[in-house]
Protein backbone atom coordinates (compact mmCIF):
# COMPACT_ATOMS: atom_id res chain seq x y z
CA UNK A 1 0.00 0.00 0.00
CA UNK A 2 2.77 2.43 0.91
CA UNK A 3 4.24 2.41 -2.61
CA UNK A 4 0.86 3.33 -4.12
CA UNK A 5 0.48 6.49 -2.06
CA UNK A 6 0.39 9.68 -4.11
CA UNK A 7 2.61 12.08 -2.19
CA UNK A 8 2.42 15.72 -3.26
CA UNK A 9 4.33 18.63 -1.78
CA UNK A 10 2.81 19.24 1.68
CA UNK A 11 3.65 22.96 1.60
CA UNK A 12 0.56 25.13 1.91
CA UNK A 13 -0.52 26.25 -1.56
CA UNK A 14 -3.56 27.72 -3.29
CA UNK A 15 -5.69 24.86 -1.97
CA UNK A 16 -5.10 26.31 1.51
CA UNK A 17 -6.37 29.73 0.41
CA UNK A 18 -9.83 28.62 -0.66
CA UNK A 19 -12.82 26.91 0.90
CA UNK A 20 -12.90 26.10 4.59
CA UNK A 21 -9.09 26.00 4.66
CA UNK A 22 -9.07 29.78 4.19
CA UNK A 23 -11.06 30.36 7.36
CA UNK A 24 -7.95 30.15 9.47
CA UNK A 25 -4.55 30.13 7.74
CA UNK A 26 -2.40 27.96 10.00
CA UNK A 27 1.36 28.39 9.70
CA UNK A 28 2.16 24.81 10.73
CA UNK A 29 -0.46 23.09 8.58
CA UNK A 30 -0.05 21.17 5.34
CA UNK A 31 -2.10 21.69 2.19
CA UNK A 32 -5.56 20.15 1.61
CA UNK A 33 -4.27 18.87 -1.75
CA UNK A 34 -1.53 16.90 0.02
CA UNK A 35 -3.89 15.37 2.58
CA UNK A 36 -6.53 14.54 -0.01
CA UNK A 37 -4.09 12.82 -2.37
CA UNK A 38 -2.58 10.60 0.35
CA UNK A 39 -5.96 9.56 1.74
CA UNK A 40 -7.54 8.96 -1.65
CA UNK A 41 -4.60 6.83 -2.82
CA UNK A 42 -4.40 4.81 0.40
CA UNK A 43 -6.74 2.14 -0.93
CA UNK A 44 -8.61 2.01 2.36
CA UNK A 45 -12.36 1.26 2.24
CA UNK A 46 -14.99 3.77 3.32
CA UNK A 47 -15.42 3.57 7.06
CA UNK A 48 -11.74 2.93 7.74
CA UNK A 49 -10.38 4.66 10.84
CA UNK A 50 -8.15 7.69 10.19
CA UNK A 51 -6.44 9.64 12.98
CA UNK A 52 -4.53 12.92 13.11
CA UNK A 53 -2.79 13.11 16.48
CA UNK A 54 -1.67 16.71 15.90
CA UNK A 55 -4.79 17.87 14.08
CA UNK A 56 -4.19 21.63 14.13
CA UNK A 57 -6.74 23.49 12.01
CA UNK A 58 -8.25 20.23 10.74
CA UNK A 59 -6.93 19.63 7.22
CA UNK A 60 -6.73 15.86 7.73
CA UNK A 61 -10.12 15.57 9.38
CA UNK A 62 -11.86 17.67 6.73
CA UNK A 63 -10.32 15.72 3.84
CA UNK A 64 -10.86 12.36 5.52
CA UNK A 65 -14.49 13.06 6.37
CA UNK A 66 -15.12 14.23 2.81
CA UNK A 67 -13.89 10.85 1.57
CA UNK A 68 -16.25 8.97 3.85
CA UNK A 69 -13.79 7.71 6.45
CA UNK A 70 -14.30 7.36 10.20
CA UNK A 71 -12.15 10.24 11.37
CA UNK A 72 -10.59 11.34 14.66
CA UNK A 73 -8.59 14.50 15.17
CA UNK A 74 -6.86 15.55 18.37
CA UNK A 75 -5.00 18.59 19.61
CA UNK A 76 -4.08 19.92 23.03
CA UNK A 77 -4.78 23.48 21.89
CA UNK A 78 -8.53 24.17 22.39
CA UNK A 79 -8.52 27.03 19.86
CA UNK A 80 -7.39 24.66 17.12
CA UNK A 81 -10.03 22.12 18.15
CA UNK A 82 -12.74 24.77 17.68
CA UNK A 83 -11.41 25.74 14.24
CA UNK A 84 -11.13 22.11 13.13
CA UNK A 85 -14.72 21.48 14.26
CA UNK A 86 -15.91 24.50 12.26
CA UNK A 87 -14.37 23.10 9.08
CA UNK A 88 -16.59 20.02 9.38
CA UNK A 89 -19.70 22.14 8.85
CA UNK A 90 -21.85 20.47 6.20
CA UNK A 91 -22.52 22.54 3.12
CA UNK A 92 -26.24 21.94 3.61
CA UNK A 93 -26.02 24.37 6.55
CA UNK A 94 -24.86 27.21 4.30
CA UNK A 95 -28.30 28.74 3.75
CA UNK A 96 -28.91 29.03 7.50
CA UNK A 97 -25.64 30.74 8.38
CA UNK A 98 -26.46 34.33 7.49
CA UNK A 99 -29.94 34.29 9.13
CA UNK A 100 -28.28 33.01 12.32
CA UNK A 101 -25.62 35.73 12.05
CA UNK A 102 -28.32 38.37 11.64
CA UNK A 103 -30.07 37.05 14.73
CA UNK A 104 -26.84 37.17 16.74
CA UNK A 105 -26.17 40.74 15.61
CA UNK A 106 -29.74 41.88 16.21
CA UNK A 107 -29.83 40.52 19.75
CA UNK A 108 -26.37 41.90 20.48
CA UNK A 109 -27.40 45.38 19.30
CA UNK A 110 -30.63 45.56 21.29
CA UNK A 111 -28.97 46.50 24.54
CA UNK A 112 -25.62 48.17 25.07
CA UNK A 113 -23.76 45.46 26.92
CA UNK A 114 -22.13 46.12 30.26
CA UNK A 115 -21.36 42.43 30.54
CA UNK A 116 -17.93 41.96 32.10
CA UNK A 117 -15.81 39.11 33.37
CA UNK A 118 -13.37 39.44 36.21
CA UNK A 119 -9.83 39.61 34.82
CA UNK A 120 -11.08 39.13 31.27
CA UNK A 121 -8.05 38.15 29.11
CA UNK A 122 -9.38 40.25 26.21
CA UNK A 123 -8.68 43.31 28.35
CA UNK A 124 -5.03 42.70 27.49
CA UNK A 125 -5.68 44.39 24.13
CA UNK A 126 -9.06 46.17 24.59
CA UNK A 127 -10.55 48.67 26.96
CA UNK A 128 -13.41 47.08 29.00
CA UNK A 129 -16.24 48.54 26.88
CA UNK A 130 -14.77 47.02 23.71
CA UNK A 131 -14.28 43.70 25.47
CA UNK A 132 -17.92 43.85 26.62
CA UNK A 133 -19.11 44.25 23.03
CA UNK A 134 -17.13 41.18 21.94
CA UNK A 135 -18.47 39.17 24.88
CA UNK A 136 -21.99 40.28 23.99
CA UNK A 137 -21.60 38.70 20.55
CA UNK A 138 -20.26 35.55 22.19
CA UNK A 139 -23.10 35.49 24.69
CA UNK A 140 -25.67 35.54 21.89
CA UNK A 141 -23.82 32.82 19.99
CA UNK A 142 -24.16 30.71 23.10
CA UNK A 143 -27.84 31.57 23.64
CA UNK A 144 -28.73 30.53 20.10
CA UNK A 145 -26.42 27.56 19.60
CA UNK A 146 -25.18 26.22 22.94
CA UNK A 147 -27.26 26.99 26.02
CA UNK A 148 -29.97 29.62 26.28
CA UNK A 149 -30.06 29.52 30.07
CA UNK A 150 -26.55 30.63 30.98
CA UNK A 151 -23.26 31.97 29.64
CA UNK A 152 -19.95 30.26 30.32
CA UNK A 153 -16.49 30.85 28.95
CA UNK A 154 -15.45 27.80 26.94
CA UNK A 155 -12.09 27.40 28.70
CA UNK A 156 -12.99 23.87 29.67
CA UNK A 157 -12.25 20.53 27.97
CA UNK A 158 -15.86 19.30 28.18
CA UNK A 159 -17.23 22.54 26.74
CA UNK A 160 -14.82 22.40 23.79
CA UNK A 161 -15.31 18.70 23.09
CA UNK A 162 -19.12 19.00 23.05
CA UNK A 163 -19.19 22.12 20.84
CA UNK A 164 -21.20 21.63 17.64
CA UNK A 165 -19.69 22.39 14.24
CA UNK A 166 -22.32 25.13 13.79
CA UNK A 167 -21.36 26.87 17.04
CA UNK A 168 -17.69 26.37 16.15
CA UNK A 169 -18.30 28.19 12.85
CA UNK A 170 -19.44 31.34 14.67
CA UNK A 171 -16.66 31.08 17.24
CA UNK A 172 -14.19 30.95 14.37
CA UNK A 173 -15.82 34.09 12.95
CA UNK A 174 -15.35 35.70 16.38
CA UNK A 175 -11.68 34.59 16.38
CA UNK A 176 -11.23 36.24 12.98
CA UNK A 177 -12.97 39.40 14.18
CA UNK A 178 -10.65 39.83 17.16
CA UNK A 179 -7.57 39.00 15.06
CA UNK A 180 -8.60 41.57 12.44
CA UNK A 181 -9.06 44.30 15.03
CA UNK A 182 -5.76 43.74 16.83
CA UNK A 183 -3.64 43.25 13.68
CA UNK A 184 -1.34 46.10 14.81
CA UNK A 185 -0.07 43.78 17.55
CA UNK A 186 1.10 41.09 15.14
CA UNK A 187 4.73 41.04 14.06
CA UNK A 188 6.70 39.80 11.04
CA UNK A 189 6.83 36.49 12.86
CA UNK A 190 3.39 34.96 12.12
CA UNK A 191 3.53 32.96 15.34
CA UNK A 192 3.98 35.87 17.75
CA UNK A 193 1.51 38.36 19.23
CA UNK A 194 2.55 41.49 21.12
CA UNK A 195 0.79 43.05 24.08
CA UNK A 196 0.16 46.80 24.53
CA UNK A 197 2.94 48.53 26.46
CA UNK A 198 0.45 49.92 28.96
CA UNK A 199 -3.30 50.30 29.54
CA UNK A 200 -3.39 53.56 27.64
CA UNK A 201 -2.25 51.72 24.49
CA UNK A 202 -5.22 49.37 24.53
CA UNK A 203 -7.72 49.50 21.67
CA UNK A 204 -10.89 51.61 21.94
CA UNK A 205 -12.87 49.87 19.23
CA UNK A 206 -16.54 50.87 19.16
CA UNK A 207 -19.40 48.41 19.34
CA UNK A 208 -20.66 49.19 15.82
CA UNK A 209 -17.20 48.69 14.37
CA UNK A 210 -16.88 45.33 16.11
CA UNK A 211 -20.30 44.22 14.83
CA UNK A 212 -19.48 45.39 11.29
CA UNK A 213 -16.23 43.42 11.26
CA UNK A 214 -17.96 40.32 12.66
CA UNK A 215 -20.60 40.61 9.94
CA UNK A 216 -17.93 40.91 7.24
CA UNK A 217 -16.01 37.91 8.57
CA UNK A 218 -19.13 35.73 8.58
CA UNK A 219 -19.88 36.70 4.98
CA UNK A 220 -16.32 35.88 3.88
CA UNK A 221 -16.54 32.49 5.53
CA UNK A 222 -19.91 31.74 3.92
CA UNK A 223 -18.63 32.73 0.48
CA UNK A 224 -15.59 30.47 0.89
CA UNK A 225 -17.76 27.36 1.25
CA UNK A 226 -18.57 27.49 -2.47
CA UNK A 227 -14.95 27.13 -3.52
CA UNK A 228 -13.81 23.66 -2.45
CA UNK A 229 -12.44 21.70 -5.39
CA UNK A 230 -10.84 18.92 -3.35
CA UNK A 231 -13.35 18.26 -0.59
CA UNK A 232 -16.73 16.68 -1.18
CA UNK A 233 -19.26 19.39 -0.58
CA UNK A 234 -21.27 17.26 1.84
CA UNK A 235 -18.98 15.86 4.51
CA UNK A 236 -20.52 12.44 5.03
CA UNK A 237 -17.87 10.63 7.05
CA UNK A 238 -18.08 10.05 10.80
CA UNK A 239 -15.87 12.65 12.48
CA UNK A 240 -14.80 13.19 16.08
CA UNK A 241 -12.55 16.10 17.08
CA UNK A 242 -11.46 16.81 20.61
CA UNK A 243 -8.75 17.74 23.08
CA UNK A 244 -6.19 14.99 23.64
CA UNK A 245 -2.44 14.58 23.89
CA UNK A 246 -0.50 12.78 21.17
CA UNK A 247 1.05 10.52 23.82
CA UNK A 248 -2.31 9.50 25.31
CA UNK A 249 -4.89 8.93 22.58
CA UNK A 250 -8.42 7.74 23.48
CA UNK A 251 -8.21 4.63 21.27
CA UNK A 252 -7.93 0.93 21.93
CA UNK A 253 -4.82 -1.00 20.91
CA UNK A 254 -4.62 -1.89 17.19
CA UNK A 255 -7.74 0.09 16.24
CA UNK A 256 -6.51 2.71 13.75
CA UNK A 257 -5.93 2.03 10.03
CA UNK A 258 -3.95 5.14 9.08
CA UNK A 259 -2.40 8.13 10.84
CA UNK A 260 -1.75 11.30 8.85
CA UNK A 261 -0.26 14.22 10.71
CA UNK A 262 2.45 16.85 11.02
CA UNK A 263 4.12 16.89 14.45
CA UNK A 264 5.20 20.28 15.83
CA UNK A 265 8.44 21.53 14.33
CA UNK A 266 11.59 21.55 16.45
CA UNK A 267 12.11 25.26 15.83
CA UNK A 268 10.83 26.73 19.10
CA UNK A 269 7.55 27.85 17.54
CA UNK A 270 5.33 28.71 20.48
CA UNK A 271 1.98 27.36 19.31
CA UNK A 272 0.19 28.72 22.37
CA UNK A 273 1.39 32.28 21.76
CA UNK A 274 0.48 31.92 18.08
CA UNK A 275 -3.16 31.46 19.16
CA UNK A 276 -3.06 33.75 22.19
CA UNK A 277 -5.96 35.91 20.99
CA UNK A 278 -8.18 32.91 20.19
CA UNK A 279 -7.44 31.41 23.60
CA UNK A 280 -8.31 34.76 25.19
CA UNK A 281 -11.70 34.64 23.45
CA UNK A 282 -12.21 31.17 24.96
CA UNK A 283 -11.37 32.60 28.39
CA UNK A 284 -7.82 31.41 28.95
CA UNK A 285 -6.27 33.87 31.39
CA UNK A 286 -2.75 34.83 30.32
CA UNK A 287 -1.23 34.42 33.78
CA UNK A 288 -3.15 31.24 34.63
CA UNK A 289 -4.77 28.68 32.33
CA UNK A 290 -2.92 30.00 29.27
CA UNK A 291 0.42 29.56 31.01
CA UNK A 292 -0.46 25.99 32.02
CA UNK A 293 -1.54 25.09 28.50
CA UNK A 294 1.63 26.59 27.07
CA UNK A 295 3.75 24.30 29.23
CA UNK A 296 1.99 21.20 27.87
CA UNK A 297 2.37 21.84 24.15
CA UNK A 298 5.17 20.12 22.23
CA UNK A 299 7.64 22.69 20.97
CA UNK A 300 6.89 25.18 23.74
CA UNK A 301 9.56 27.76 24.47
CA UNK A 302 9.13 27.14 28.20
CA UNK A 303 11.30 24.55 29.94
CA UNK A 304 10.67 22.32 32.98
CA UNK A 305 12.86 22.28 36.07
CA UNK A 306 13.83 18.66 35.49
CA UNK A 307 14.35 16.74 32.27
CA UNK A 308 15.05 13.08 31.50
CA UNK A 309 18.46 11.76 30.55
CA UNK A 310 18.40 11.04 26.80
CA UNK A 311 18.23 7.23 26.42
CA UNK A 312 19.89 5.20 23.63
CA UNK A 313 16.43 4.48 22.15
CA UNK A 314 16.25 8.10 20.99
CA UNK A 315 18.82 7.09 18.40
CA UNK A 316 22.39 8.00 17.51
CA UNK A 317 21.40 11.06 15.46
CA UNK A 318 19.37 12.66 18.26
CA UNK A 319 21.95 11.94 20.96
CA UNK A 320 24.80 13.27 18.84
CA UNK A 321 22.84 16.45 18.11
CA UNK A 322 22.15 16.97 21.84
CA UNK A 323 25.83 16.50 22.65
CA UNK A 324 26.81 19.09 20.04
CA UNK A 325 24.14 21.49 21.29
CA UNK A 326 25.23 21.19 24.92
CA UNK A 327 28.85 21.96 23.98
CA UNK A 328 28.03 24.86 21.66
CA UNK A 329 29.80 28.12 22.49
CA UNK A 330 26.67 30.30 22.32
CA UNK A 331 24.98 31.60 25.45
CA UNK A 332 22.54 29.30 27.28
CA UNK A 333 23.18 26.35 24.93
CA UNK A 334 24.04 24.00 27.80
CA UNK A 335 21.22 25.21 30.03
CA UNK A 336 18.02 26.58 28.49
CA UNK A 337 18.36 25.35 24.89
CA UNK A 338 19.50 21.88 25.89
CA UNK A 339 16.52 21.47 28.22
CA UNK A 340 14.18 22.86 25.58
CA UNK A 341 15.27 20.29 23.01
CA UNK A 342 15.33 17.35 25.42
CA UNK A 343 11.77 18.21 26.40
CA UNK A 344 10.77 18.18 22.72
CA UNK A 345 12.44 14.85 21.89
CA UNK A 346 11.01 13.20 25.00
CA UNK A 347 7.47 14.18 23.98
CA UNK A 348 8.01 13.03 20.38
CA UNK A 349 9.40 9.65 21.48
CA UNK A 350 6.44 9.02 23.77
CA UNK A 351 4.05 10.05 21.00
CA UNK A 352 5.60 7.64 18.48
CA UNK A 353 5.22 4.87 21.03
CA UNK A 354 1.53 5.76 21.32
CA UNK A 355 1.05 5.80 17.54
CA UNK A 356 2.48 2.28 17.39
CA UNK A 357 0.05 1.18 20.09
CA UNK A 358 -3.13 2.37 18.37
CA UNK A 359 -2.25 1.35 14.79
CA UNK A 360 -3.37 -2.01 13.43
CA UNK A 361 -0.59 -4.42 12.39
CA UNK A 362 0.46 -3.27 8.95
CA UNK A 363 -1.25 0.10 9.45
CA UNK A 364 0.28 3.21 7.92
CA UNK A 365 1.58 6.33 9.62
CA UNK A 366 2.45 9.29 7.36
CA UNK A 367 4.19 12.19 9.11
CA UNK A 368 5.39 15.50 7.67
CA UNK A 369 8.67 16.44 9.35
CA UNK A 370 10.99 19.38 8.66
CA UNK A 371 14.70 19.63 9.43
CA UNK A 372 16.22 22.77 10.91
CA UNK A 373 19.35 24.14 12.58
CA UNK A 374 20.42 25.10 16.05
CA UNK A 375 22.77 27.97 15.23
CA UNK A 376 25.14 26.13 12.83
CA UNK A 377 24.31 22.57 13.95
CA UNK A 378 22.06 20.63 11.59
CA UNK A 379 18.98 19.23 13.32
CA UNK A 380 18.21 16.25 11.08
CA UNK A 381 14.73 15.75 12.47
CA UNK A 382 13.54 13.31 9.76
CA UNK A 383 16.44 10.97 10.55
CA UNK A 384 15.68 11.28 14.28
CA UNK A 385 12.05 10.39 13.67
CA UNK A 386 13.07 7.35 11.62
CA UNK A 387 15.37 6.10 14.40
CA UNK A 388 12.85 6.79 17.18
CA UNK A 389 10.04 5.18 15.18
CA UNK A 390 12.15 2.08 14.57
CA UNK A 391 12.68 1.75 18.32
CA UNK A 392 8.89 1.84 18.70
CA UNK A 393 7.89 -0.80 16.14
CA UNK A 394 7.36 1.50 13.16
CA UNK A 395 9.51 0.69 10.11
CA UNK A 396 10.12 3.21 7.35
CA UNK A 397 8.39 2.20 4.13
CA UNK A 398 8.97 5.36 2.13
CA UNK A 399 10.58 8.78 2.44
CA UNK A 400 9.84 11.67 0.07
CA UNK A 401 11.73 14.96 0.41
CA UNK A 402 10.71 18.45 -0.70
CA UNK A 403 13.10 21.39 -0.62
CA UNK A 404 12.09 24.69 0.96
CA UNK A 405 13.85 27.93 0.08
CA UNK A 406 12.13 30.10 2.69
CA UNK A 407 11.91 29.34 6.40
CA UNK A 408 11.22 31.17 9.63
CA UNK A 409 14.95 31.16 10.47
CA UNK A 410 15.61 34.10 8.16
CA UNK A 411 13.47 36.38 10.35
CA UNK A 412 16.10 36.39 13.09
CA UNK A 413 18.98 38.70 11.99
CA UNK A 414 21.44 37.33 14.59
CA UNK A 415 21.39 33.86 13.01
CA UNK A 416 23.28 35.19 9.98
CA UNK A 417 26.55 35.05 11.90
CA UNK A 418 26.18 31.27 12.10
CA UNK A 419 25.08 30.51 8.53
CA UNK A 420 24.15 32.24 5.29
CA UNK A 421 21.62 29.78 3.85
CA UNK A 422 18.16 29.24 5.32
CA UNK A 423 16.89 26.39 3.17
CA UNK A 424 15.15 23.42 4.74
CA UNK A 425 13.87 20.02 3.71
CA UNK A 426 10.34 18.90 4.44
CA UNK A 427 10.10 15.10 4.49
CA UNK A 428 7.02 12.92 4.23
CA UNK A 429 7.84 9.81 6.26
CA UNK A 430 5.58 6.80 5.65
CA UNK A 431 5.89 4.16 8.35
CA UNK A 432 4.43 0.67 8.50
CA UNK A 433 3.37 -0.67 11.89
CA UNK A 434 5.09 -3.96 12.72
Amino acid sequence: MVNKLIIQNPKRDNSARSGRASWYPYYAGFSPKFAHSILESSGLPRGACIVDSWNGSGTTTTSSTGLGYRTYGYDLNPAMVVIAKARLLNRREKSSLWPIAEDILRKSACIESTFTISRDPLNTWFIPSSTAAIRNLEKNIQILLIDSSKFNLLANRDNINSLSDLAAFFYTALFRTVRTIIKKFFTSNPTWVKKPKNKAARLRTGRETIFTIFSAEVRLMIDAIEDEPLVQQNLDGDAHIGIASSDFLPHQDNSVDLILSSPPYCTRIDYAVATMTELAVLGYTLDGSFRELRKKLIGTSTVPKTIPTPPPDWGATCNMFLEQLASHRSKASKSYYYKNHVQYFDAIYRSLKELHRVLIPGGLCALVVQDSYYKDIHNNLPRMFIEMASANGLSLGRKTDFGMTRTMAGINPTIKKYRKVFNATESVLCFINN
